[in-house]
């Protein structure tokens, strides 16, 4: 029993998209912008590329949904 077991299929892809969705934002919109007021005219700009948490939740996702189907989910490959 996984920890998203309980959600519809649709409620778990509707999930799934709008993590996609935030992961897209996070990589590609700025969380921060300013600019001095003191006449130098410096600009800064800051961006949250931390998306592991989200990523995170997607394979979990993914993993429920694969369970779901009689698919095997994968698992990492181990080079010794």
């Amino acid at each position: 029993m996984g920890l998203y077991s309980h959600l519809t299929t649709e409620q778990l892809t509707a999930r799934r998209d709008s993590y996609l969705a935030a992961i897209d934002a996070r990589l590609t919109g700025p969380t921060q912008a300013s600019h001095s007021t003191d006449g130098v005219g410096a600009r800064s700009v800051q961006f949250n590329a931390d998306t592991t948490q989200l990523r995170r939740a997607i394979d979990d996702i993914n993993a429920e949904l694969l369970r779901r189907t009689g698919q095997p989910a994968r698992k990492p490959i181990y080079l010794v």
